[in-house]
């Protein structure tokens, strides 16, 4: 089932808000290969938006690999382990660089940056 949280007020478009929330429940396993998508104006009507930002979002989704439609049938999952692992991998990268330029501009050493990953890994 497809969670959303969708902030109006977020500078993020409300497109790229949607994409991220399948994307990541396709990535968390939440939406499996073969699962079927609520249909264009379905999701549009859940969500309040016009349907044309709904059919952008699964037209991406449809280029990157994440989903196929099939005409009558509507769109479903189609995942490839590989295409997904490495993914997943890339965002962590991302975020955690960000993380790290944050940190140092902030004044935090390697060493401060070590203690703080340490002690979050053993939850102490």
């Amino acid at each position: 089932m497809l969670k959303f949280n969708i902030d109006a007020a977020s500078p993020v478009p409300v497109y790229q808000q949607v994409k991220q929330a399948i994307t990541l429940d396709i990535m968390a396993n939440r939406l499996k290969d073969g699962d079927q998508l609520p249909s264009i104006r379905t999701l549009a009507r859940i969500l309040k938006l016009n349907p044309n930002t709904v059919a952008k979002v699964y037209y991406s989704l449809e280029q990157e690999g994440y989903i196929e439609g099939r005409r009558g049938s509507g769109y479903q999952v189609k995942c490839q382990k590989g295409k997904m692992d490495n993914l997943k991998l890339s965002i962590i990268e991302h975020e955690f660089k960000a993380f790290l330029e944050k940190a140092f501009s902030l004044g935090f050493t390697k060493e401060d940056i070590e203690k703080l990953m340490r002690r979050l890994l053993t939850n102490e």
